[in-house]
């Protein structure tokens, strides 16, 4: 069985799409295809129209109690769903968000980092892939998936921070690759390719200038079939199969199926040695090493919880101290105390059309409060911010365009008033780490 782990850390690059859409063309193709879904909140299964309240096994259920053994047909089939002929789907629920926390099973297992290999070797006698969708971050659910993988497929946005994050994720694969002493096969599939703009076509040039043949040279492009396929819970092949956005993906399975994969090496030890930062936080400032190295990244009995996107770098670089000779504060991750006492929240504008929080310090009112645009600059429009009060720990969700979810940056995750769970942050989150400068009046308090 060979294990392709789909993998990017920003949210939003289309890995759920290329996951279930590339699963589903190559079960059509006649290969028996295992969909894995990593990611907490159950994206594959929403995608593929399998409804949540009647999925009784999950991958938290495949991790906490790996089998011994090859799973028979009768197994296999009251474990997973079949969404297609060929096309199993092991679907994940909002359990897995509770893994990586303390108590949640996971974190206090002696083989934590190795739980989801175990657990797919009781298909590999029955199928031929595996394509395992992981999270936006890099946490010990993703660490797994890294492990278990044959190769990696990184899909990119033709978008111009999405495009210089792809360098810091190829970065990332190779600490990974140290971290696991064995070289990682990764390929970029560029993703939401619109060909009549210019801009696109320069940064797709730039991708395969950078990156050479681990580019696909059959970019995914943005096609309306594969929006609507979604909304209906299907796979593209399904709701459109003569359309050229089936065609996308049937060029690119074939790319799969018959061309290498690029080679990441681990570095050398001069190199991690080199790059070996003088603390366990990343330095984004540009002052420092160019790529995470393998104690960034941490070892397996403490790998970080919270990885920065890609767009978090991209934003510090711009914004760093000596660009600019205002005054200038922290933003913190999701999950920080200010020094006021106060905690921050940041996130990405693209994270929806409507950004806002609900929590224990709004007595978790439906419509939550809304994050306000950051500073009147060009670099604020891409973040929105609030500050809410925070003397302990404090329970929140996001409300993204009137849907309440999880903070998808922060893996710490407890049960909420409605015994939903629900992320949290305070006090003993940990030591804040800054992930970048913006103006002073950069974040609005509520």
């Amino acid at each position: 069985m060979r294990i392709i782990s789909i993998v990017n850390q920003k949210g939003g690059c289309g890995k759920t799409t290329t996951s279930v859409n590339l699963a589903a063309v190559l079960a059509a193709q006649g290969r028996r295809v295992l969909l894995v879904d990593l990611d907490p909140q159950s994206h594959c299964a929403a995608a593929l129209g399998v409804p949540e309240d009647e999925i009784e096994y999950s991958t938290i259920d495949l991790l906490l109690d790996p089998p011994s053994g090859q799973f028979n047909a009768s197994q296999i089939g009251s474990r997973t769903w079949e969404v297609a002929y060929g096309l199993r789907l092991l679907p994940s629920t909002v359990r897995l968000a509770r893994a990586e926390a303390p108590g949640g099973g996971l974190m206090e297992a002696g083989d934590r980092d190795r739980r989801l290999k175990r657990g797919l070797e009781a298909f590999s006698e029955t199928m031929d892939y595996c394509l395992i969708d992981c999270p936006p971050t890099i946490g010990m659910l993703t660490f797994n998936a890294l492990r278990a993988a044959d190769e990696v497929l990184v899909p990119v946005e033709t978008g111009f921070l999405a495009t210089r994050g792809a360098q810091r994720q190829w970065a990332t694969l190779r600490a990974m690759a140290a971290r696991i002493d064995r070289p990682v096969r990764a390929r970029i599939v560029p993703n939401l390719l619109h060909e009549e703009r210019s801009l696109d076509r320069d940064l797709l040039d730039a991708l395969r200038s950078h990156f050479g043949s681990g580019v696909s040279p059959h970019p995914i492009r943005d096609h309306l079939d594969i929006r609507e396929a979604t909304a209906f819970g299907r796979a593209v092949i399904e709701h459109a199969p003569d359309s050229e956005a089936t065609r996308d993906y049937q060029r690119l399975a074939a790319w799969l199926e018959t061309e290498s994969a690029a080679i990441i090496e681990p570095p050398s030890p001069e190199e991690s040695e080199a790059s070996s930062p003088s603390s366990d936080a990343v330095d984004l400032t540009g002052s420092g090493p160019s790529e995470p190295s393998v104690s960034q990244l941490g070892d397996a009995s403490g790998v970080r919880e919270v990885e920065v996107s890609s767009r978090v770098a991209e934003l510090v670089q711009r914004l760093s101290p000596g660009r600019s000779s205002e005054p200038a504060v922290t933003v913190r991750l999701p999950g920080q105390k200010t020094a006021t006492g106060r905690i921050r929240i940041v996130q990405p504008a693209a994270l929806g059309d409507c950004i806002a929080v609900t929590g224990d310090f709004n007595q978790w009112h439906g419509a939550g409060l809304p994050l306000r645009s950051l500073a009147n600059q060009a670099e604020g429009s891409e973040w929105v911010g609030i500050e809410v009060p925070g003397d302990s720990e404090v329970r929140y969700r996001l409300v993204v365009d009137g849907k309440a979810m999880l903070d998808p940056s922060n893996p710490r995750v407890v049960d909420g008033p409605d015994g939903k769970p629900a992320s949290v942050m305070g006090a003993t989150t940990g030591r804040a780490r800054e992930v970048g400068v913006v103006k002073t009046d950069a974040v609005k308090s509520t």
